[in-house]
This record gives C-alpha cells, sequence and structure tokens, in this order.
C-alpha cells in the first residue's frame, strides 16, 4: 500500500485496525512498523521539536516500535 495523503493514512489505520481484530497474530510486521514508526516520528516532531533533536525522536520512535513488537506483537512462548 502506497501512501500519498491524509485520506491514505487513515485508510491504512483502518486497515490496521481490521487486522488486529482479525484473529491473525502476524498482522502487524515490518512494513506496518515502518509506516507507523514513520508517522510518530513526525507527530513526535511536531510537538517536540524544541526539546528534542531528530536523532533522539527516532531513536525513541525506533525503541518504541521495537518494545511495541517484542511485548505486545511477538507470540509468547
Amino acid at each position: 500500500m502506497k501512501i500519498q495523503n491524509n485520506s491514505d493514512l487513515a485508510n491504512y489505520f483502518s486497515y490496521l485496525v481490521s487486522q488486529a481484530d482479525s484473529g491473525v497474530k502476524d498482522w502487524f510486521g515490518f512494513q506496518q512498523q515502518k509506516v507507523m514508526g514513520i508517522n510518530l516520528a513526525y507527530e513526535i516532531a511536531a510537538r517536540h521539536a524544541h526539546i528534542m533533536s531528530p536523532d533522539e525522536i527516532t531513536n525513541y520512535v525506533k525503541a518504541l516500535n521495537n518494545s511495541i513488537f517484542n511485548n505486545l506483537i511477538k507470540p509468547s512462548k
């Protein structure tokens, strides 16, 4: 899925919600994480650019995405 505007982004989020409700365990893969991470980085930058550097923002988003995957998405053993 190629996102070109806000409407596409809203449709993508709707898709993610439907996938989350589907019961499929591997619905949140690398591509989905990448899109969500980019959006999150821009949202954080818009709110905190005056106190965080771009590297701090992207490092935080990367750590957050990894934590979400490892603690919420990854099947427990």
